[in-house]
């Protein structure tokens, strides 16, 4: 997989997010046999582009498209989300070798698939009714070049407007970028 969360075909955005989704599955079944740190990290930072894409674009189209079922969709979604970048804060930086910090990321997993399932078969469906293919597409291209920009870890104070949570993504991707860095020379050295 590339690192704009496809394997270099452009997709529209729906395959996309589907390709996503099916990402953090594997990186969870790897992470239920092996409990690696480095694993349980790629899970998070996984998840916390999945959700910028997602606030930034999907929903703000759903929105958009989607009339009034396309609004309590969106609604109902990112309260799902507040909760998993809750969980996922607890988890970031963590040792996913201990018991706690694995029933934690066991519990964020749960919740994501719950969101995956409602996602996959009642909000993917209506937005691809809603929504030409030449805007999928057009989407698919935004939300694969936002993921090389989105922040790596979760931020739970994220606002759901798309104005204010393209702002906070941005400043957030920032940080995390520098965070990450910091990181990686304090483990190198």
């Amino acid at each position: 997989m590339s690192a704009d969360g496809m394997t270099g075909a452009r997709a529209d955005a729906i395959e996309l997010l589907t390709e996503q989704h099916r990402e953090v599955e594997q990186l969870w079944r790897m992470l239920e046999v092996g409990r690696s740190t480095e694993t349980g990290q790629k899970i998070v930072e996984a998840l916390s582009r999945h959700d910028a894409i997602e606030t930034q674009l999907l929903y703000p189209e759903l929105r958009e498209a989607g009339g009034e079922e396309g609004k309590e969709l969106s609604a109902h979604s990112l309260d799902e989300h507040k909760q998993v970048r809750e969980l996922l804060t607890r988890v970031d930086g963590k040792d996913f070798g201990d018991d706690a910090v694995f029933a934690t990321m066991r519990e964020c997993v749960e919740a994501v698939m719950h969101h995956v399932q409602e996602e996959e078969s009642t909000i993917f469906p209506l937005l691809r009714s809603v929504c030409d293919e030449p805007r999928l597409m057009d989407l698919g291209t935004r939300m694969a070049e936002m993921h090389r920009m989105a922040p790596t870890h979760p931020h739970p104070h994220t606002p759901d407007s798309k104005v204010g949570a393209t702002v906070a993504g941005a400043v957030s991707a920032v940080v995390d970028r520098a965070r990450d860095a910091m990181r990686e020379a304090s483990d190198r050295g």
